[in-house]
């Protein structure tokens, strides 16, 4: 009998330093990284899984994308979300805050775009007992409003975090639900401060590429070397990080658009910096 193979598009979701990037290195690499590196963009790993179904064995490839973990970035992550099949959403079990964002910004924000997709809650930091603000009960009162599973885990330790995503796969192949709401972009916002003026930048960089993935390894690249924080990014950094991406950009657009391009993306930064 053949293997079935199928692919599915999941997502990382949370504030920032809940662990997501550590949960994915931890699962795919079985090493753990306590060192906190913001997520410039999105990053996208691959895994496969297997699962013994009624009609024979099952290959499922994960495309998880891990999102950037700050909010105000609507642009570049409404993006990100497009075409996605399931999500798990990540709060920091010794950060209180981290679980109200959960249904207060990252699952409203990703259903503009994916419509109701299944869902894994994972509350990670189980190791960190005598930190611990978030209790597993009001983690699992969270999840079922929502009608999903709630987990604790530990990157450092890797208690659950296998389970966690062997639950996010039997999900995303057990749902049959249609995401119609992905068929159309979601509103831009108006731009009011430097976050949303690099919010746009990555945005507009990416649309302009084409290879997204491509695309944001190149952001990283340049906001990383121009010291852009995208936490708090000013207006020296930004402008930093518009000239090395139009060097960028000098090797596949014409040289009178980059210099366009180039200018606009300036006037926004001095106007918002």
């Amino acid at each position: 009998m053949d293997i079935k193979q199928v692919k599915r598009k999941v997502l990382l979701l949370g504030d920032g330093a809940v662990g997501k990037t550590s949960l994915i290195k931890k699962y795919v690499t079985d090493k753990f990284d306590d060192k906190y590196i913001t997520t410039i963009g999105t990053k996208i790993t691959k895994k496969d899984l297997r699962f013994q179904t009624p009609d024979g064995e099952m290959i499922l490839t994960l495309m998880v994308w891990d999102i950037l973990g700050q909010k105000g970035y609507k642009s570049i992550q409404s993006s990100s979300y497009r075409g996605a099949e399931g999500a798990m959403v990540v709060c920091d079990l010794t950060r209180g805050d981290t679980l109200h964002s959960m249904a207060e910004y990252w699952i409203p924000e990703m259903r503009k775009v994916t419509g109701e997709v299944p869902m894994v809650f994972v509350g990670n930091k189980c190791d960190l007992i005598d930190e611990r603000q978030i209790s597993e009960d009001e983690l699992a009162g969270t999840a079922q409003q929502f009608s999903s599973q709630s987990f604790v885990s530990s990157a450092k330790t890797g208690e659950n975090v296998e389970m966690i995503f062997n639950a996010l796969g039997e999900a995303v192949i057990e749902d049959k639900t249609s995401t119609t709401a992905g068929s159309a972009p979601a509103a831009k916002d108006e731009i009011t401060d430097l976050i949303g003026v690099t919010d746009h930048i990555i945005d507009e960089f990416c649309d302009s590429f084409g290879d997204r993935e491509t695309a944001m390894a190149m952001i990283r690249q340049q906001f990383s070397s121009a010291g852009v924080d995208v936490k708090a990014p000013e207006k020296q950094s930004l402008l930093n990080a518009v000239e090395r991406l139009a060097e960028v950009e000098n090797g596949f657009k014409d040289d009178f658009l980059v210099k366009g391009t180039l200018a606009k993306r300036k006037r926004l930064i001095e106007q918002h910096g």
